[in-house]
Order: structure tokens, then C-alpha cells, then sequence
């Protein structure tokens, strides 16, 4: 049996059979109490017609404190005897204790027999309560019309199903509708029965490891990085001498350690830690990292890295030496050296001062009379494209054209350049004279020498040879550093400035008869191979 089962309530209240004004529904105060007793209230309100009524009221109550459960049984009466009237009074009566309330509230009284009487029987937790049992148990002479909830019938006693449970704060009401079939005063009973719940919370959890870990996609050989490791305790207790472990591959190294004692990590709690790397050559590499809890399962985590190496080449080829106002073209190739795709290469030739543009090869991205701009979207590894750009110059000068190529991706970069020499176009006039045509054997002829630059912008060196045929003979140079060797006469190498010249005179003597001939032999630098001019003179 359980205990604390009869607390009971009793509540007596007299309807007449001239009382026919229906009393206002629901029109009561809170009640504070909670010690396990019962009240009545009876609530004074104007007469709505000009009948009267006159009540008496009566409660009785009942209370015991033992361990494991509680009732609670509240009573009601009409008596055709009064000693006041109150006109249109509102009645109801309520059980309080520390664990529910019951509450019984009049909503409609007519006051004659044959006439509907409706009230609700109320029921409100306190607290969580279990095996709620609610019934009631009609007079003789009150025949009942309706409950709502429906409740079984067992003779005078009306039960509704039962409850389970009740939690703090709900509440209960049953609807019931008698009618009088005599004139009396009727005593309803309510009775309560509930459980109380004492609540105990014990928690009991599971310490559950995650571990992620983030790095570089890509790296370069020789490039510094980090890896980033995250345990986290995704379970519902404390993990305790929690370890991060990261297990570099071969490639990979590290200056710091890669053992983290993380000790104790609660639930919901995360740590990180990070590991500096060096990339230290290049292929595919898998960097695993794992983490082990005294009272947890172990995890793992990875993250793959490929080391590569990006490189490029720029390479720029031009002609050496050139004549001014000619073209020079420069052919400018840009090679994926690496094993990595480049993108975005920008190549930028800058031109050099005191030149002309003339052209550019492709469609550059941009061009102005300092440099040219060339854009590859993407170069794959190995892979090589060519440009051009062709320059004049209109002055004898040393310029050096310089180009940068540049990927955005794998921020490497190399430049190249070519330097030419611009010249001026030499033009040189040689001449040889004889001052006396025919002349008689043993008589002296004289043989004038003129060399002239014609050309405006540079000097050119001369290098002169006159060889005579065996009708005349040179006898003597008017040039100190001449030479005479037989037959021939060699003046050394001279400087000749643009527009100067250099003159000499060949002193020779007619040796026999005949046509004679006499060839100059002029050299320079600048020439492939010897300008020949000769002289002829007839001796007799």
C-alpha cells in the first residue's frame, strides 16, 4: 500500500430551490497555500436578479506526512437551511500541499431539482508526481448527465483513466454535470492519489577524440610551412593525457618537436597545435598525425602535401653588332623549367634610351615606346613560347635590351638580355695617282696615295699595300712609317677619323718599257676582305 494516501477535504455547501441566478465561472483568488490543508472561499458578488440564495459552508480536513505518496479528497453539499443571503455568490473549494493542488469551482447552480448543476474539478502538479488516480463519487439523489473527460461509471463513483505522469506546472480538469432529482442538500467527494518523484540526476559520459589537420596543398623545395592540428572532445566526458603525435615523412623536416602533451581536454574542448616545416625535396608526401587519450580511443588525421620545384627561363637572342638606322630583332623565349604549371606570366622587355620601337611580335598588353608587355595565361611544365621585338637605332651606340619574366602563381621570375653594337656605316675613298703618263725608262715618276673616310660616324683604321709590276721600281715613301720590301710598299695601321683622311707619296723610277701596273691594296676592319684599286702607266 502506499503511504500518505487519505488526505482529505470536506466542503458542505447548501443550494436552495428559489436560487435560480447562475454565479460568474472562474472568479477566484490565487491560493498560496501549501500546507496541506483546505479551504473555502465564498466570493460576494451584486444579484443579477432578484432571487436570493442563501449558502452555509463547512470544510473538514485531514493530513499525513509519510514517505511515498499522498490523497487528497475534497467534498461539496447543498442544504435547503441558511442563515444569510448573498446574492449571485460564487462558491469553490481547494486542498493544497507541497506537491499538488485540487481545486472544485461552481460554475453553474440553477437551485431547482431537475435542473443542471456543472462545476470542475481541477488538478495541478507541483511538482513532478507519478500514478496520478483521480475519481468521484456522487449522493444519492444527484444523478450525473455528463463528464469531460469521459469517465467510467461504477455505481456512484466516476474514474478517469489514470496518469502516468505529471510534470511541475500541469494541470487537470474534469467537467462534470449532475442534475438533482429530489430537494436536499448533496455532498460530493473528490480523492486524489498520486506518487511523489524524487529525482537523483547521475551523469555518465564517453570521452570521443577528433582530429583534423591542414597544410599546404603545393609547396616549394626549400619553402617553409606550417601544419595545423586540431583534437577536439566531441564526447560527453573528459579525455584525459590527451598526445598529439605528428609523424613527418622523409622529405619533410622540422627544427621544433612534433610531440604535444595536451593532458586533459574536456568535452566540447578543442586544442591546436602547429608544426613548422621545410620542405626539403620534391615529390608527393602524405603527413600523418595521430592522437592518443588515456581513457579514449585513438584517431588519426592527415594531410598531403606535394613539393614541387617552379622555375622559369627567359632567354634573349639579338644581333652583336648592326649599322645604325638598321633593324634589330630580338627573339625573346619564355620556358617552363619546373614540374609545376605556371599561370599569369607577365614578360616585360624595357627598350633601351635613344631607340625606336619598330615592332612587336603576338599582342602585348601593353606597349609604349620604354617597354613592351607580354601576358601567358598558363605555361604547362616544359613548355616554351617566343616573342619578338625589333628596335632601331639613329646614332653609333652600345645598347643592352633587358626582358623579366614573371609567373604570379609560383612567384618565381628570371631575366635575360642582349647588347648590341650600333655602328656607323663606313665609307672610305682610296685613290692612286701618277703624276706623269707615258714616261721613258730611267726617268722618276710619282705615285700619290689618298685615303678618305666618307662616313659620318666612325673612325675607321686603314691598312694600306701597293705592289708595283717589274716595269717600275719605288725608290722612296714621303710617310716615315712606310716600309719598302722590292716591289712593294706597306704603310702600317692608321686611324682615319669620319670625313678626314690620310695622304702619301710613292717615289719610283721607270725600269723598263712596257704597260706597267700598280695596285693598291686597301683593309680595314669593317671589310671582309681587301678593296684593289690599280694604276696603269706606260713606260717606253
Amino acid at each position: 500500500m502506499r503511504a500518505l494516501r487519505s488526505l482529505a477535504l470536506g466542503l458542505t455547501v447548501l443550494f436552495t430551490a428559489s436560487l435560480s441566478a447562475k454565479p460568474p465561472a472562474q472568479n477566484y483568488p490565487q491560493y498560496p497555500h501549501r500546507d496541506g490543508t483546505a479551504q473555502t472561499t465564498v466570493t460576494a458578488q451584486p444579484a443579477t436578479s432578484t432571487q436570493t440564495s442563501s449558502y452555509s459552508s463547512s470544510y473538514t480536513s485531514a493530513s499525513s506526512s509519510e514517505s511515498s505518496a499522498a490523497a487528497a479528497s475534497a467534498t461539496s453539499s447543498s442544504s435547503a437551511a441558511s442563515s444569510s443571503a448573498v446574492a449571485g455568490a460564487a462558491l469553490g473549494s481547494r486542498f493544497d500541499s507541497n506537491l499538488y493542488t485540487v481545486e472544485k469551482i461552481l460554475v453553474s447552480a440553477p437551485g431547482q431539482v431537475g435542473a443542471e448543476y456543472s462545476y470542475i474539478l481541477r488538478v495541478t502538479a507541483l511538482a513532478n508526481i507519478t500514478d496520478v488516480n483521480i475519481s468521484e463519487t456522487l449522493p444519492d439523489g444527484l444523478d450525473l448527465v455528463s463528464t469531460t473527460p469521459q469517465a467510467t461509471r461504477d455505481g456512484r463513483i466516476l474514474r478517469w483513466a489514470a496518469l502516468p505522469s505529471m510534470s511541475a506546472g500541469q494541470v487537470e480538469e474534469k467537467t462534470i454535470v449532475v442534475k438533482p432529482t429530489r430537494e436536499g442538500d448533496f455532498l460530493t467527494t473528490s480523492k486524489v492519489c498520486i506518487d511523489p518523484v524524487v529525482i537523483l540526476p547521475l551523469r555518465a559520459g564517453t570521452p570521443r577524440l577528433a582530429l583534423t589537420k591542414t597544410g599546404p596543398a603545393t609547396a616549394e623545395v626549400g619553402s617553409q610551412f606550417a601544419y595545423d592540428i586540431t583534437v577536439t572532445n566531441n564526447g560527453t566526458a573528459d579525455a584525459n593525457d590527451v598526445v598529439i603525435v605528428d609523424n613527418l615523412p622523409s622529405g619533410l623536416s622540422s627544427s621544433s618537436a612534433t610531440t604535444f602533451p595536451v593532458g586533459t581536454l574536456a568535452a566540447g574542448q578543442s586544442r591546436t597545435v602547429s608544426v613548422p616545416v621545410t620542405a626539403d625535396s620534391a615529390g608527393e608526401y602524405v603527413n600523418n598525425a595521430s592522437v592518443t587519450a588515456s581513457n579514449a580511443a585513438a584517431t588519426a588525421a592527415s594531410a598531403p602535401t606535394r613539393i614541387v620545384t617552379s622555375r622559369i627561363k627567359v632567354e634573349k637572342t639579338g644581333p652583336e653588332r648592326l649599322f645604325v638606322y638598321g633593324d634589330a630583332t630580338y627573339n625573346i623565349t619564355v620556358t617552363n623549367d619546373g614540374d609545376v604549371a605556371l599561370e599569369n606570366i607577365t614578360v616585360t622587355d624595357n627598350l633601351p634610351k635613344n631607340v625606336t620601337l619598330v615592332s612587336a611580335s603576338g599582342t602585348p598588353s601593353n606597349q609604349s615606346k620604354d617597354r613592351v608587355v607580354w601576358t601567358i595565361p598558363n605555361l604547362a611544365p616544359g613548355q616554351s613560347l617566343t616573342d619578338s621585338v625589333t628596335i632601331s637605332s639613329s646614332q653609333p651606340q652600345t645598347t643592352t635590351n633587358s626582358v623579366t619574366a614573371r609567373a604570379s602563381n609560383a612567384k618565381v621570375s628570371d631575366t635575360a638580355s642582349a647588347t648590341t653594337i650600333w655602328e656607323g656605316a663606313p665609307g672610305v675613298l682610296t685613290e692612286i695617282v701618277d703624276n706623269v703618263d707615258p714616261i721613258r725608262v730611267g726617268n722618276e715618276v710619282v705615285y700619290t696615295i689618298t685615303i678618305t673616310n666618307q662616313g659620318t660616324f666612325r673612325e675607321v683604321n686603314s691598312q694600306v699595300r701597293v705592289v708595283f709590276s717589274d716595269e717600275i721600281t719605288p725608290v722612296s715613301v714621303t710617310d716615315q712609317t712606310a716600309t719598302i720590301n722590292g716591289k712593294e710598299v706597306v704603310l702600317p695601321d692608321v686611324v682615319i677619323k669620319p670625313k678626314g683622311k690620310t695622304q702619301f707619296k710613292i717615289h719610283a723610277k721607270a725600269a723598263q718599257s712596257g704597260v706597267a701596273t700598280t695596285r693598291l691594296e686597301f683593309n680595314s676592319s669593317f671589310l671582309p676582305r681587301p678593296m684593289v684599286k690599280e694604276e696603269t702607266t706606260f713606260v717606253y
